[in-house]
């Protein structure tokens, strides 16, 4: 991440003129992004995020702006916009960019509170669980409430004791079942496992991208082994359809290498048209905390069809 800072004050005597003593310009913002090439070869395309035979992608690659301004000494003015970028695609030079998170909201003592497009509270939960986090083995292939929602507000609270809560919100007006939704989600340790190496997270979302659910999530690393669990009960709003779903993670680092496997199974035929079995298995090799070569496999299993992919790719983080 290359991180951009100003703190500048431009001061304008202006004393001859008699009009203002002075203007002061205050910004604190980092650029940031993900570029990322792969190499894919699908069997017959049924699962998300991947098309049928040998395709060259550029998976979530994004661009994005994020930052703060001081209002004053207890509260200030937080943005972020992002993007995806597609553009590196052939077939996707007509529309190279898609939203991502984008919001405008305050930041104080009382935590941070902003409105716009975000991820629901409930997805947030989910921590360093996945292990193929935004390829064709994400978790979302088969694990619904994995959303990021526009007309929203969202609420962060700080810290206390290493806990912390969060909550998502929608009016009944911007919700897709017309009818208001939320989500709320409450952790106990640090998501990214950096100040400490637990994560639990119990989570509730009702009524939100026609979902209601509990989740709860559990990330433990041990030196160079890191495990997560997943339990999961969604019903659709219409209460047509319900059921369980789960994941289970595992990785371990051996210097650059980080070999890693999941599975993830769910009934509830919400987030696919049926009963789904899925698990991945591959490896990272890290060149460094920006760059990122992988290789992994992946299959899907439904009641009527199936489907696999393997894939090469690289990743850099800016």
């Amino acid at each position: 991440m290359i991180k951009t800072t100003h703190l500048s004050t431009l001061l304008i005597p202006l004393s001859s003129l008699a009009i203002l003593p002075s203007i002061t310009l205050a910004a604190d913002y980092t650029v940031y992004g993900k570029a990322e090439v792969q190499i894919a070869n699908t069997d017959t395309g049924i699962m998300r995020y991947a098309k049928e035979g040998t395709q060259i992608e550029a998976p979530f690659s994004r661009i994005g702006i994020k930052g703060q301004h001081k209002l004053n000494e207890y509260l200030s003015a937080v943005f972020k916009y992002e993007v995806q970028v597609k553009g590196f695609e052939e077939d996707d030079t007509e529309e190279p960019f898609t939203a991502r998170n984008t919001y405008l909201g305050l930041k104080g003592a009382f935590g941070e509170i902003v409105i716009g497009r975000n991820d629901t509270r409930f997805k947030y939960s989910e921590g360093k669980l996945d292990n193929f986090n935004e390829t064709q083995g994400d978790m979302a292939q088969v694990i619904a409430g994995q959303d990021r929602l526009g007309d929203t507000l969202t609420y962060t609270s700080q810290y206390w004791s290493n806990a912390q809560f969060s909550f998502t919100y929608a009016p009944k007006d911007d919700n897709k079942n017309n009818k208001a939704g939320f989500a709320a989600t409450l952790i106990y340790g640090d998501r990214n496992l950096n100040n400490t190496p637990y994560y639990v997270s119990l989570s509730r979302v009702d009524s939100l991208n026609n979902i209601t659910a509990s989740r709860i999530v559990g990330v433990y690393k041990f030196e160079k082994l890191q495990l997560g669990a997943l339990y999961q009960h969604s019903e659709s709003v219409d209460e047509t359809k319900s059921g369980n779903g789960y994941v289970l993670s595992a990785s371990y680092t051996i210097d650059k290498w980080v070999p890693k496997l999941q599975f993830a199974k769910d009934d509830s035929a919400i987030r696919q048209e049926s009963k789904a079995i899925q698990w991945s298995t591959g490896f990272d090799y890290v060149f460094d905390k920006q760059t990122t070569a992988y290789l992994l496999y992946t299959d899907l299993d439904l009641q009527e069809n199936a489907d696999n992919s393997v894939a090469l790719g690289l990743k850099y983080k800016f």
